[in-house]
């Protein structure tokens, strides 16, 4: 993301305003320090980080995600996005807080994809669809760890964070929207004890972002293909 590294100041406090005005809470006296590198200063968040929280309050863990996935929604027509990596988050007494800001994710400064990995992360990165596929994902396989069974009413609630449900089933979507949207419906049917979580650790492994981006380009492109078969396999009636 070197292009949104070099937003500058300005271009940083423009990004900054966007996010405020879509509701994201960001911390007190948040502001930028420097250009070069991009450098932001705020005050230290007293709380817990929001992936460490699925095992002390469950509820309130869920409320935090559909506010974070009620952010992103907001900031589809906007250009800004937020990364919902769930460490990025502390729950403070005036709500989840966004800690981590740098760079800044601005779709008007989407690089081009280059490889196999530029497509995935950029992806994951801008696409309003995949963001919220992967963080409800994320979200639930996090309960999952922590042992954590939600009522079905919570489930539903967690359900309806995820992006709107595309026509095409699963296997006929491309890649990555593919891969994300089967790591979500995979990790809310193990949330609901619908298949073993095993199962849903296996498949996470498997599409692991991490992963990707270490294989070589050949291997990344015999996985895309493995991946879409096993998705075009279980969608078979």
């Amino acid at each position: 993301m070197a292009a949104a590294q070099r937003t500058g100041v300005t271009g940083m406090n423009t990004y900054l305003s966007t996010l405020r005005a879509a509701g994201v809470t960001l911390p007190a006296d948040l502001s930028v320090q420097s250009a070069e590198p991009l450098t932001v200063r705020h005050r230290w968040v007293n709380g817990p980080v929001l992936l460490d929280y699925a095992s002390v309050d469950p509820q309130r863990f869920v409320d935090a995600v559909a506010e974070i996935a009620q952010w992103v929604r907001t900031l589809d027509v906007a250009d800004a996005r937020i990364d919902t990596n769930l460490a990025n988050f502390c729950v403070a007494d005036n709500g989840v807080v966004l800690i981590d800001v740098l760079p800044p994710l601005m779709p008007s400064l989407r690089p081009k994809a280059t490889n196999l990995f530029d497509v995935l992360f950029t992806a994951l990165c801008f696409d309003t669809t995949v963001i919220l596929d992967s963080l409800i994902g994320y979200a639930a396989r996090a309960l999952l760890r922590a042992d954590i069974r939600l009522s079905i009413s919570q489930r539903e609630y967690l359900t309806r964070q995820i992006a709107q449900r595309v026509a095409e089933p699963v296997g006929q979507l491309p890649f990555p929207q593919s891969w994300f949207r089967a790591r979500v419906t995979l990790a809310l049917r193990a949330l609901a004890g619908e298949t073993e979580a095993t199962r849903l650790q296996d498949f996470f492994t498997l599409t692991s972002v991490r992963t990707f981006r270490d294989l070589p380009e050949e291997e990344r492109a015999h996985l895309i293909r493995r991946v879409d078969q096993m998705l075009k396999e279980s969608s078979r009636p």
